[in-house]
C-alpha cells in the first residue's frame, strides 16, 4: 500500500502543477504582449518617419510658395516702375511743335525786307518748338530733335518775273523754292503778271537749341493778306 502517495502529497503536487501552470500561462501572456507592444512600436516608428517625411514635403512645399508670391510681387514691381517710367517718359516726350500764320492786317510791309515778318503764333497745345521775335523775324531753335519744317507764302505780285521763299538756318538756305515766269513786265497792262502765285518748301531738318531760323524772299514783295495763306511751321519727329 506503500505505492499509493500521501493526501499531502498529492495535494502539494497539484498545488506546484497549477503555479507551473499558471507561470506558463504568465509567460506566454507576457511573450504576447513583448510581441505586441513590438510590432506596435515598430507601427508607430514607421508612422512617425512617414509623418516627419510629410512633414518635410510640406515644409519644402511652403518655401517654394513664399519664393513663387515673392517672385510675383518683385515682378509686380518692376511692372508698376516700368509703367511709371513710360508713364514718365510720355511726360517727357510731350508734343513739340509750333505754327505761325501773317494775319491779313499783318500783310503789309512783312516783306519790305529780305526777312518776312509779322508771323503771330496759333496755340497748339503743345510744347512750343521756337520763340519768335517780332523786331528780327528771327525763330529759336528751344529743342533738340529732328523736324519735319514747312513754309508756304501767297504772292501778291505783277511786277516780277521772279518769286522766291527761302528758309534758313543761320546764314545758309535751308529750303529753297524759285519760280520764273518767263515774262519781263512792261508798262503795258496787256504784258503785266498775274496777282497771286505762291510758294512752298517743306522736309526734315535736324535742329539744335539756340540755332536760329529765317523765313526770306526779295525785299519788297507783296504778300496776298489771307492768313490761310501764309504761314510756316514745324514739329518734333524725334
Amino acid at each position: 500500500m506503500q505505492r499509493f502517495l500521501p493526501k499531502k502529497k498529492l495535494r502539494r503536487s497539484g498545488i506546484w502543477s497549477l503555479l507551473a501552470l499558471l507561470a506558463l500561462s504568465v509567460a506566454v501572456v507576457s511573450l504576447v504582449f513583448t510581441a505586441l507592444s513590438w510590432g506596435h512600436t515598430r507601427s508607430l516608428s514607421h508612422s512617425l518617419q512617414t509623418l516627419q517625411d510629410r512633414l518635410v514635403q510640406v515644409d519644402l512645399q511652403r518655401e517654394a510658395t513664399v519664393q513663387l508670391l515673392m517672385e510675383q510681387q518683385d515682378l509686380q514691381q518692376k511692372r508698376a516702375k516700368r509703367a511709371a517710367g513710360l508713364k514718365r517718359n510720355r511726360k517727357r516726350k510731350a508734343v513739340v511743335a509750333a505754327h505761325f500764320e501773317i494775319k491779313p492786317d499783318n500783310t503789309a510791309g512783312a516783306a519790305s525786307s529780305d526777312i518776312i515778318t509779322g508771323w503771330t503764333e496759333v496755340n497748339l497745345n503743345t510744347s512750343t518748338a521756337v520763340k519768335y521775335s517780332p523786331s528780327t523775324g528771327r525763330f529759336t531753335v528751344l529743342t533738340d530733335g529732328l523736324y519735319y519744317l514747312y513754309c508756304r507764302i501767297h504772292f501778291m505780285e505783277r511786277e516780277s518775273a521772279y518769286l522766291k521763299l527761302q528758309v534758313y538756318l543761320g546764314r545758309a538756305p535751308l529750303f529753297s523754292c524759285l519760280q520764273s515766269y518767263g515774262t519781263t513786265p512792261s508798262s503795258s497792262p496787256s504784258t503785266k503778271l498775274g496777282d497771286f502765285y505762291s510758294c512752298h518748301v517743306s522736309g526734315l531738318v535736324r535742329l539744335t537749341a539756340a540755332e536760329q531760323l529765317t523765313v526770306q524772299t526779295f525785299g519788297g514783295t507783296n504778300l496776298r493778306p489771307r492768313h490761310d495763306l501764309n504761314y510756316f511751321g514745324l514739329f518734333q519727329v524725334k
